[in-house]
């Protein structure tokens, strides 16, 4: 990681403060409903027809109002002034800010937006292609690969086909492009006993969940237990 920041104490937004500044190329890259979770990316500049060593991502957390373009060329985020933020509450019925909320302004190619929210965050560094993002990391609290770059709830657009699964077995997968796209398959686990003693043993992977369960019913009069978990296949 080339750099990490997160910003979300008082003395962190004075009224008028510069916190951010790059001449990348940004994108509106994702959002999800838990947390309410904003994550912008650039890994090029602006006109560049290829992409950056290192990937830029920016998150604002919880975020309770925006006005955000989907691109932007070049980017600076500021806190807002003291009338800034009073023009937005008036404009937002007030119904917004709350103790904790801050009023950011981002401001692009002379457009200026905003969002509101109760922190913010970026990191710059290199981006492994199988990496969702810097926000959604590997944990061992909750030990499922990472198959969205934000946790928790999203648009769900990156679901990959069964067609698309069978032909990536089929032909494999394109080297030095970012796997962005899943599915998940349906994983059935025995658990057997001999001898008093039990072993564990993955029986099988199925792609729809109704082949699992059948594959269950068949294979429980025989075991001491099984059950079905999901597993992401990356594509």
């Amino acid at each position: 990681m080339t750099s990490s920041v997160w910003l979300h104490k008082d003395e962190d937004f004075r009224p008028g403060a510069e916190l951010f500044r790059s001449e990348r190329h940004f994108e509106w890259w994702s959002y999800s409903a838990t947390h309410g979770q904003l994550l912008l990316r650039a890994d090029s500049m602006p006109g560049a027809g290829h992409r950056l060593s290192t990937t830029t991502e920016v998150l604002f957390k919880p975020v309770d109002a925006v006005q955000m373009q989907g691109t932007y060329r070049g980017l600076v985020i500021r806190c807002a002034t003291e009338e800034e933020a009073a023009q937005i509450d008036r404009d937002t019925s007030g119904w917004c800010l709350s103790e904790k909320d801050r009023v950011l302004m981002l401001e692009s190619e002379g457009v200026t937006d905003y969002v509101i929210t109760a922190a913010v965050g970026w990191c710059e560094g290199v981006l492994s292609d199988l990496q969702p993002s810097f926000f959604n990391t590997f944990s061992a609290y909750d030990p499922m690969w990472p198959v969205k770059p934000l946790h928790g709830v999203g648009g769900e657009f990156d679901i990959a086909s069964p067609h698309d699964v069978a032909e990536a077995f089929l032909t494999g997968l394109p080297e030095g492009v970012r796997r962005e796209r899943h599915r998940y398959v349906h994983v059935l686990t025995a658990v057997t006993e001999e001898n008093g003693r039990r072993s564990r043993h993955n029986v099988g992977v199925f792609l729809t969940e109704t082949d699992a369960e059948e594959a269950k019913r068949l294979v429980e009069p025989h075991v001491a237990s099984c059950w079905i978990e999901p597993l992401a296949v990356v594509l």
